[in-house]
C-alpha cells in the first residue's frame, strides 16, 4: 500500500476498497462498488482494579482492490454519539465525566494498490495490535478512530455494561481521483470489497458483517454508463440517485429471534438478545454542515403466526446502536410482547412530529446476536459468549446524499513541493444538530 505524504481536510493518510462486475439497481453488501460504508465500529475498555483502563474490544475493517491497477480511496471516519458536557457532582463540585466530543468525523486518504488486500485496527489505525510479545508491524493506513473522542479515561460510559467505556461509529470509504482541480473527486471503481470484524478480547468471541457496496452506475449527465476510472457527477456529492450511483433501501428488513427466548437452547440452555445498529444513508460531512440526519424508526413487526404489531419506535439522529432489551416501550422485539420465538421486522426511516427536525431518510443496518450459554456446574452457574452478525437487506430503493469537502490539487502540490511538516491531526468536524459548523 501506497500512502500519501499529506494531510487532506484535517486528516492522515489511510486505507482500501472493493467492487463488482454487473450493476445493481441499489445497495448491496454481497457485491463490490464504488462506495463501501462499515454500518458499525465499536471499541470497549474495561477498569483494572488499579484504576487503569485495558482494551476490551477492538474492529478491523477489511478492505480490498479487485482491479489490476492503483486507486486512490478516500476515508471518514464518524463519531455515532452525541456529544455531551462534562458531568459535575458534589460542593465544591468534582468533575466525575468529562466532556466528549459527539456527532464529529476525521477522514483521510490513501493509495489501494492493484489486487491489493488491506486491513486496519480502529483502535490504533495501523495492520495489526500491540499485543505484549508480538511486534506492531506496518505503519498505519489512518489515524486511530480514537481521535474522535481524545482524553482519558478512553471513550465515554457504555450504557450496556457498568463500569466499562466505549467509543462507535462508523466508516464511509469512496474510490477518489485528481480531476486537476481537487485530489479527491469521487470516480467510478466498482472493484472495492470490504467486511468488519469485532473482536472482543474480555468475553473471547468475535462477530462478522459485510459492509454495503454501493455500485456507480452513471455520471448523471448523459446517461452513458461510466467505465472504471470515471469521474462521477460534480466533485465533493455523492448522489446515490440510481442515475450516479445505485440508491439505498426504502425499508430494512430484519429476521430475529425475539429477546427472551430460549429457542436456540439444545445441550445446553442459551438465551438470545439482539443488538440493532442503525443509521441514515445521508451524511453532510462538510465544514460547513447542514447537521446530523434525524428520522424515526418506525418497526412494523410479525410474530411466526403471523399476527402483526406495530408502535415500536426509536428516533435516530446520525446513528443509533441499541440492544432489543432496551428498546422503548410498546417493545414487541422482547418474547413475552411477540408471544413467538422467531420475528421479522420492516423499519422505515420516517420523518415524524414525534422526533424533532426528522424527515425520511434511506438507512443501513446491523443485527449482532448476542448468545449467552449457560454451564451449571458444582457451584455457580456460569456463562459463555458468542455473537454473529449480519448486514440487515432492504425493500424497494430511496435516493440518499452524501456530501464532503474538497482539497484543491493546487495547494497539495505547493504544500508536497515545499516539503512542510504534518500538521498535527485533529477532528474534521461536527454535525451539530442545528447545522453550525464546528471544527477543531
Amino acid at each position: 500500500m501506497k500512502t500519501r505524504g499529506l494531510i487532506l481536510g484535517t486528516l492522515m493518510a489511510g486505507a482500501c476498497a472493493v467492487g463488482t462486475a454487473f450493476a445493481q439497481d441499489r445497495v448491496d453488501a454481497s457485491v463490490k462498488g464504488s462506495l463501501l460504508v462499515y454500518s458499525k465500529v465499536e471499541i470497549k475498555w474495561n477498569r483494572t482494579v488499579d484504576g487503569a483502563y485495558v482494551v476490551a474490544q477492538d474492529t478491523f475493517l477489511d478492505i480490498s482492490n479487485d482491479n489490476v491497477d492503483d486507486t486512490d480511496v478516500q476515508f471518514y471516519f464518524v463519531n455515532g454519539d452525541a456529544p455531551t458536557d462534562a458531568v459535575f457532582v458534589g460542593d465544591p463540585p468534582v468533575e466525575v465525566e468529562r466532556a466528549h466530543e459527539g456527532w464529529n468525523w476525521v477522514d483521510c486518504q490513501t493509495t489501494l494498490t492493484g489486487d491489493q488486500p488491506a486491513y486496519m485496527s480502529m483502535l490504533t489505525g495501523a495492520a495489526s495490535f500491540p499485543t505484549p510479545g508480538f511486534p506492531n508491524v506496518g505503519d498505519p493506513m489512518c489515524q486511530p478512530f480514537t481521535i474522535l473522542d481524545p482524553g482519558f479515561p478512553p471513550g465515554r460510559p457504555d450504557p450496556e455494561r457498568r463500569g466499562g467505556r466505549i467509543l462507535r461509529g462508523f466508516v464511509y470509504v469512496w474510490a477518489v481521483g485528481s480531476d486537476g482541480n481537487s485530489v479527491n473527486a469521487q470516480r467510478h471503481w466498482n472493484h472495492l470489497a470490504g467486511d468488519a470484524i469485532l473482536v472482543n478480547y474480555a468475553l473471547a468471541k468475535a462477530a462478522e458483517y459485510n459492509a454495503y457496496a454501493f455500485q456507480a452506475v452513471g455520471d448523471g449527465d448523459d446517461g452513458i454508463a461510466p467505465e472504471t476510472g470515471d469521474f462521477i457527477g460534480a466533485a465533493g456529492a455523492l448522489l446515490l440517485n440510481g442515475q450516479q450511483y445505485v440508491q439505498g433501501f426504502d425499508k430494512l428488513l430484519v429476521d430475529f429471534y425475539a429477546t427472551g427466548s430460549f429457542a436456540l437452547s439444545g445441550a445446553l440452555p442459551v438465551v438470545v438478545d439482539t443488538d440493532f445498529t442503525l443509521h441514515p444513508v445521508s451524511a453532510d460531512l462538510r465544514q460547513d454542515t447542514t447537521g446530523p440526519v434525524t428520522t424515526k424508526a418506525k418497526y412494523d413487526i410479525w410474530n411466526q403466526n403471523e399476527v402483526r404489531f406495530s408502535g415500536t419506535e426509536k428516533c435516530i439522529t446520525c446513528w443509533d446502536q441499541t440492544l432489543a432489551s432496551s428498546y422503548p416501550a410498546p417493545n414487541h422485539l422482547l418474547r413475552a410482547n411477540l408471544q413467538t420465538d422467531k420475528g421479522k421486522a420492516r423499519i422505515d426511516g420516517l420523518g415524524s412530529t414525534q422526533c424533532p427536525l426528522s424527515r425520511d431518510a434511506s438507512m443501513l443496518g446491523i443485527t449482532i446476536k448476542e448468545l449467552v450459554f449457560i454451564i451449571q456446574g458444582k457451584g455457580e452457574a456460569t456463562s459463555r459468549f458468542a455473537s454473529s452478525a449480519i448486514t440487515m437487506t432492504g425493500q424497494g430503493s430511496e435516493n440518499a446524499t452524501i456530501l464532503y469537502d474538497l482539497v484543491d490539487a493546487a495547494r497539495v502540490n505547493t504544500d508536497s513541493a515545499a516539503a512542510v511538516p504534518a500538521a498535527p491531526v485533529k477532528a474534521g468536524g461536527r454535525l451539530g444538530r442545528q447545522g453550525a459548523s464546528s471544527g477543531q
